[in-house]
């Protein structure tokens, strides 16, 4: 555990040290996030404790978070990624910059660990944004009456499934996950929370076995002598496994209500409906920080038949290596960084957040103040990152 070195000296940033602090903060998550103790044991077996942190003043825990190590897919490329997770705060010590520092310190001991982003949901983004998180994709729930299903398309089988076969589902999902931006790479504790849920967990796989096309994961929900289905995952690779899927769906609207899902923004399989019935019930942005800059523009993809530079310079107060001039040189879909340069396309540490993951052009960043640059270097930053919308269907 580490001191902090600021005007919180007296506060300790790190990795809990002790069982007595592990439980301690167990108290303290389960009183901020209105969770069971069981709830807890649960969240942290699956982190293990290496992954949690923990910000002390003396023997007293006052708050701390957890920590998903995994991957999230950009440009076709799978960049490592930390997932921030559960932040919370002792109420008697709120408002004395605690969670500031606990984040602080969090985010510097990645950048010194070499990790190229972090991503979060925020229950308040004037924290995150106030150590260099900002607004980077969508997380958004949809809803559409089975009754308005149509679809009769029964071209390929659809087989109930052991939900416990991960290798075949993780195989599917990462075909789908490397073709967007934002999908994760999953910790295996995103698998487990959505697969070992309290309600009956239905799993179905679409196409011959051996050779599988999608799947999905559901449960049912119960809405006024009827159901609603909800989905928690679901993988199309082919026209006629999103054709198979909706017919799936359809055949149950003797009993279902509605079907909810979390998808894209602009979600393709809402084109192979009959007509535009679904709405939007639910959105929300999650918050991705660039810690390492040179890392993170490195392994992120890039279009294939670009050959160009780009010359950054940015700034971003908390790590001062991601300060300064940098060019962007890519070339048959890879970058290569390197200091120094022009510093045509000019932006803070924030700003980078969603032009790096195709959220917002770097005319629309400009519109709002966050880049500056001339017209024709604008242009060439919004096609270099340019690419599908960014979205998760996970929670954490």
């Amino acid at each position: 555990m580490s001191t902090v070195p600021s005007q919180y000296q007296h506060y300790e940033v790190g990795i809990p040290a002790t069982a007595r602090q592990v439980q301690a903060l167990g108290q303290v998550i389960t009183q901020c996030f209105n969770v069971s103790g069981e709830h807890w044991q649960t969240y942290a077996r699956q982190l293990g404790q290496e992954n949690l942190r923990v910000i002390c003043h003396g023997d007293a825990v006052l708050g701390g978070l957890g920590i998903y190590p995994m991957g999230q897919w950009f440009g076709g490329q799978r960049i490592p990624m930390h997932g921030i997770a559960g932040v919370g705060i002792a109420p008697e010590y709120r408002g004395a910059g605690v969670a500031q520092t606990l984040m602080t310190e969090t985010v510097k001991t990645l950048q010194q660990q070499g990790v190229p982003l972090a991503t979060l949901y925020a229950s308040t983004s004037q924290l995150y944004r106030s150590v260099g998180f900002e607004q980077a994709g969508t997380y958004c729930l949809y809803q559409l009456p089975t009754q308005s299903l149509t679809i009769q398309d029964r071209s390929l089988p659809i087989t109930a499934m052991d939900p416990s076969d991960l290798a075949v589902l993780t195989e599917l999902y990462q075909q789908r996950a490397q073709q967007t931006n934002g999908n994760l790479d999953r910790h295996p504790a995103i698998w487990e929370q959505m697969l070992e849920d309290d309600t009956p967990i239905y799993t179905y796989l679409i196409g011959e076995k051996d050779h599988p096309e999608g799947y999905v994961i559901f449960a049912h929900q119960a809405d006024s002598g009827c159901y609603n289905i909800n989905i928690y995952d679901w993988v199309w690779l082919t026209p006629a496994a999103g054709q198979r899927l909706w017919t799936f769906f359809a055949n149950h609207r003797s009993l279902a209500k509605d079907v909810q899902w979390y998808g894209a923004p602009i979600d393709p399989l809402q084109l192979l409906l009959a007509e535009q019935t679904y709405q939007v019930k639910q959105t929300e942005r999650w918050l991705l920080r660039i810690v390492d800059l040179p890392r993170a523009l490195t392994l992120r993809g890039y279009p294939p038949a670009l050959a160009a530079e780009l010359h950054l310079q940015v700034e971003d107060p908390l790590i001062p290596s991601n300060s300064g001039q940098f060019v962007l040189q890519v070339s048959q879909g890879q970058g290569q960084v390197r200091t120094g340069g022009r510093g045509e396309l000019k932006l803070n540490i924030r700003g980078l957040a969603p032009l790096y993951t195709s959220m917002l052009t770097a005319q629309a960043l400009k519109l709002l103040g966050a880049v500056e640059g001339s017209r024709e270097v604008l242009a060439l930053a919004t096609t270099l990152f340019s690419g599908p919308q960014p979205w998760l269907s996970d929670h954490f």
